[in-house]
């Protein structure tokens, strides 16, 4: 090895190793630790992990490279986006102008957005804070007009467009809860219109500088050069390829920042120093939906109550980064794990939650017993008609619910009746409807519609054609293939349609379900497209003599 080499070496592992540990983490826990991040080359991109206890650092790390290109290793202090993480510092600011008499949480959300469409009811504040609002994702309408091989999406007020096309909303404002990145993006402009200042201006002013985060800032410019951030990445057939976001929204995401400043922020917000204790309490207070269940997404967090010792967290993905923060202040711990490659995705592994399950004490993070409902569903037969095979576009996993002596059945373990649609199988809720439909809801995650599998589809030629929503303003189109049919994006992208039952068909590569509309003749009329974030999205089949733009 040359010495220009052995010089590159030493300083890479120096700059790894930076105060990977201080007082209070069992030597046995830190090795185990260590052990996890093993997946992490030191030729290949990685992250970081940072840990406190009672408010100071006990770990942090670095490992791999921040730029494959350049060759320069990823350290403690090389910046990372922090995707949906960013919410929690978008809700905050919020929340803080609420303090200063600047805006009311039940304001209406048009005084400050006046293009909003009318949905009927207002929408508040406080339902773009819960995702509550219905309001559908952008980025799904901007992917289906073309983003971004066609259609470039480069801000907020951008994204605000589109959002202002839609006619419709999922749901009625505060009925249920749908995570949709279009409420941050509008809670972004509201700050912006209700303090007076650049959405990055107050939020250095008011959270970054007072919590210490001084590496922490918002990719809000296009095209601007950020020293010391890292590249992103994903993986292709076993290669990296770099996978950057696009633009420049902010306030759903955006924010480039360090483990260790995002546990600045967690000490900061759990004392009580944003804004006080009352603040504090409006963080992580949560919502009772219309019929009775509770909404566990607070200000930006998901909050889990349903542990001895609560914990506050958030995960994130733009492009090929990948994150998410954990703080459980009746524990004294706060966990942050930020990644430039989005590798780990394809097992399902989250370093964070790892590192979680070897700090904690067992008995704090067990959930606690579920409260039995005393109307729950007996009746075999009515039972039975839930019974069958489930594809979904949203999910890889097929669902095979069958009858057992003692209840419904899923991987021959006995679903825990709620009441007499809904059911528990481990801590995941599936709700059946009488349409053949399930909604499968994991812990803190988008629910995921199936549909139960009959295979009876009218002839293909009668679903071809092409398919224009004016909530899109672009048309998609249904061609036939040898296997069947595909779904054609303006982009020109093809995806394969598979058939689940009459009219209804999936497409998992786009996470998207289609179901076909018939006139009174029992001709085709239209297309419903629904994603995990926008339900009902209507495309108007298009005759050969129509015109669209």
């Amino acid at each position: 090895m040359s010495a220009s080499k052995l010089v590159f070496l030493l300083l890479a592992l120096a700059l790894v190793d930076t105060h990977s540990l201080a007082q209070g983490v069992p030597q046995s826990s830190v090795a185990r630790i260590d052990s996890i991040f093993q997946c992490y080359a030191q030729d290949k991109p990685g992250g970081q992990l940072a840990v406190s206890l009672n408010g100071q650092v006990v770990y942090s790390k670095a490992w791999g490279m921040a730029n494959l290109e350049t060759g320069t290793p990823l350290t403690t202090e090389s910046l990372i986006e922090a995707g949906s993480v960013s919410k929690q510092f978008t809700a905050a600011a919020v929340l803080l102008l609420d303090n200063q008499g600047k805006l009311k949480l039940d304001e209406p959300v048009d005084k400050y957005i006046p293009g909003l469409p009318s949905y009927g009811e207002p929408i508040l504040i406080r339902h773009l804070i819960h995702h509550t609002s219905g309001l559908r994702e952008w980025s799904d309408i901007a992917e289906f007009a073309g983003s971004p091989q066609v259609l470039r999406v480069m801000d907020n007020n951008a994204a605000l467009r589109i959002i202002c096309r839609q006619k419709s909303i999922n749901n009625r404002p505060g009925e249920a809860f749908r995570y949709s990145n279009s409420n941050y993006i509008l809670l972004a402009l509201i700050v912006e219109k209700a303090s007076g200042m650049s959405f990055a201006d107050f939020t250095q002013k008011y959270i970054f500088g007072p919590a210490g985060m001084k590496h922490t800032q918002w990719r809000n410019e296009n095209f601007k050069v950020i020293a010391g951030r890292s590249q992103a990445y994903e993986v292709v057939k076993g290669t990296f390829r770099t996978l950057m976001p696009d633009g420049a929204i902010h306030g759903p995401g955006g924010l480039l920042t360090t483990a260790e400043d995002l546990l600045k922020w967690t000490a900061f917000y759990s004392a009580g120093k944003l804004g006080g204790p009352v603040l504090l309490n409006r963080q992580t207070a949560l919502d009772t939906l219309p019929n009775g269940d509770i909404n566990n997404y607070g200000a930006g967090l998901f909050i889990d109550y349903n542990i001895s010792k609560p914990t506050f967290f958030h995960g994130g993905a733009t492009a090929g980064y990948r994150s998410k923060l954990i703080c459980s202040p009746t524990q004294g711990l706060s966990i942050a794990w930020l990644s430039n490659t989005s590798m780990l995705d394809t097992i399902g592994f989250n370093p964070a939650t790892e590192v979680l399950q070897i700090l904690a004490k067992p008995e704090d993070i067990t959930a606690l017993p579920r409260k039995k409902s005393d109307i729950v569903q007996t009746d075999r037969k009515k039972l039975q008609r839930f019974t069958g095979y489930y594809k979904s576009a949203q999910s890889m996993r097929d669902v095979d619910i069958t009858l057992g002596q003692e209840g419904l059945l899923l991987s021959d373990i006995l679903l825990e009746p709620v009441d007499s649609l809904r059911f528990y199988f481990f801590n995941t809720l599936l709700q059946f409807d009488h349409a053949g439909g399930l909604t499968v809801t994991p812990p803190s995650s988008d629910p995921m519609k199936y549909y139960l599998t009959d295979k009876m589809t009218a002839p293909h030629q009668e679903y071809a054609g092409k398919y224009f929503s004016d909530e899109v303003g672009a048309a998609i189109e249904v061609q036939k293939s040898v296997t069947g049919l595909e779904l054609q994006l303006v982009s020109g992208i093809r995806y394969t349609m598979i058939a689940c039952s009459k009219d209804r068909f999936l497409v998992p590569d786009l996470k998207t379900d289609v179901v076909f509309k018939r006139n009174r003749e029992n001709k085709t009329t239209a297309a419903e497209l629904t994603t995990p974030r926008t339900l009902g999205l209507r495309f108007k089949k298009i005759k050969p003599s129509d015109s669209y733009p």
